[in-house]
């Protein structure tokens, strides 16, 4: 959570991650996301507006080959499993990465709510 004045906002949220390379014979093949969460206080209306932006680029081999970006509300989850062997030598899958961005998003809108304060989602205009 940072200032967001340089951002037209209040309060900024912001996440980065970089999920797990898929390996192919040829090349690797990565997402990195960033989300962000721009929010304005409305002390008049006891009100938070919310503006939730998405960044994705693929990167395969370590180079960028494409960028995605959207704004709106942003409901991202992301899962990686490994199948193997388990102890008793049968076939077995373990979650190995896990990523759902409501894990991110609901305590900063669960705390506005709490405090008896409106949490809107903006999709366009201004905060």
């Amino acid at each position: 959570m940072r200032d967001g004045a340089e951002e037209g906002a209040d309060l900024v949220a912001e996440w980065r991650l970089t999920e797990p390379a898929w390996r192919t014979f040829f090349a690797s093949t990565q997402l990195g996301r960033r989300i962000r969460i721009r929010m304005r206080i409305m002390p008049g209306d006891h009100e938070i507006r919310a503006l939730d932006e998405q960044w994705k680029i693929k990167w395969v081999g370590g180079v960028p080959v494409s960028q995605e970006y959207g704004r709106g509300p942003v409901k991202t989850v992301s899962k990686e499993w490994t199948l193997g062997r388990g102890a008793e030598g049968g076939l077995e899958v373990t979650e190995t990465f896990s990523f759902d961005s409501s894990d991110l998003k609901d305590p900063l809108r669960n705390t506005v709510l709490t405090a008896g304060w409106t949490w809107r989602g903006v999709v366009f205009g201004r905060l």
